[in-house]
């Protein structure tokens, strides 16, 4: 393609985990909640007016800000950046925070696109190895780069980094350190108190998993209003619609109901890894809402995931380094997990 930027001859591009449209299936390749949203966000969906879709939306989300500052202790949302899903913030921090050239730090392995928005942006993605127990090792907090991407629990692991290890990345790494709390409502801690402490912190979360609203489309960044304020001069003018907005706000405001959805993810997690550990997969205590299901036996992880396709299971299988081996299974329903293991069952004794 001869009109393509140069830097773009390289890049294939993040690629989502399959999205079918087929009725029945059993869905454990995303990461979704397989519970709703609150229904006060259905109802305040239903509440928008015509004129609310007539004009252009808050270009600054200030009462959902607002709203989200005071849940978490904050004094106002001058230290809260709303955006249309975490992936465009982890963009914007890459565009206001990173030079084309320089470095972006991160753990391996990790989430894909962060390599993806390196690329697109010109600079260059430097990985280090997490140790056989998804932990950062010594040369993590020695490796120079201008940014650090952290996902916190790990992703696709599951396992968390101590807030020990993160406080120690934020006071040592001179640079900006970006941690990605997707999956931290399914944890046991979290760091939304860095930055408060730390300049350099962000503590971006998204409310795609524990919340249930993957189709709306909605993360947020906090962050020092020096950082924040930064963010606003590389940021889209209205990046967060109208019906975003509405759902955002309402769900922050049913903080009980998400938490009472994240219990029941957390047991049935307990649960189905006990019953794969039973099967012969290696599995790590996952603070997430899925489970990486190591496999040394037979058939390969590969194959399995491809006969439980044409059962119309989806797991997550990637073809990367050190994950040959693995599967990635979102945590469903009792009743999902309950037709996911019955099929491993059969899968395995055939063999």
């Amino acid at each position: 393609m001869k009109y393509t930027r140069e830097l773009l001859k390289d890049v294939e591009g993040y690629v989502p985990g399959e999205q079918p449209k087929i009725p029945g299936i059993i869905k454990l390749n995303t990461n979704e909640n397989p519970y709703p949203p609150s229904p006060k966000v259905m109802e305040a969906l239903r509440a928008l007016s015509p004129d609310a879709l007539r004009k252009y939306p808050d270009p600054l989300s200030v009462n959902f800000r607002r709203a989200y500052a005071e849940r978490f202790g904050y004094p106002g949302p001058e230290w809260v950046l709303a955006g249309n899903g975490m992936d465009e913030l982890l963009a914007l921090a890459i565009r206001t925070f990173v030079n084309p050239g320089d470095a972006v730090l991160a753990s391996y392995p990790t989430y894909s696109l962060y390599e993806v928005l390196c690329q697109l942006h010109g600079c260059r993605i430097v990985y280090v190895d997490l140790d056989d127990n998804f932990q950062l090792p010594e040369s993590f907090f020695s490796t120079p780069a201008r940014m650090c991407l952290l996902t916190r629990p790990n992703a696709p692991s599951g396992v968390s980094a101590p807030r020990e290890a993160v406080e120690r990345l934020c006071r040592e790494f001179d640079g900006i350190v970006v941690i990605d709390e997707a999956y931290v409502d399914f944890g046991g801690d979290n760091c939304m108190d860095f930055p408060k402490r730390f300049e350099n912190a962000i503590v971006m979360r998204t409310f795609s998993k524990s919340f249930s609203l993957a189709g709306m489309r909605l993360g947020t960044a906090v962050a020092q209003p020096a950082i924040i304020n930064e963010f606003m001069k590389t940021k889209d003018s209205y990046n967060l619609d109208a019906c975003s907005q509405a759902a955002a706000l309402a769900a922050i405001q049913d903080y009980d109901y998400m938490e009472s959805n994240v219990a029941k993810v957390r047991a049935t997690r307990a649960r189905l890894r006990a019953e794969l550990q039973q099967l012969g997969f290696d599995v790590p205590e996952s603070q997430s809402n899925f489970l990486l299901a190591r496999w040394n036996g037979a058939p390969p992880a590969k194959e399995i995931f491809e006969t439980l396709r044409t059962q119309n299971i989806l797991v997550r299988y990637f073809n990367l380094r050190g994950l040959q081996n693995a599967l990635r299974i979102t945590v469903g329903t009792n009743a999902e997990c309950d037709a996911l293991l019955e099929a491993l069952n059969v899968i395995l004794k055939r063999n």
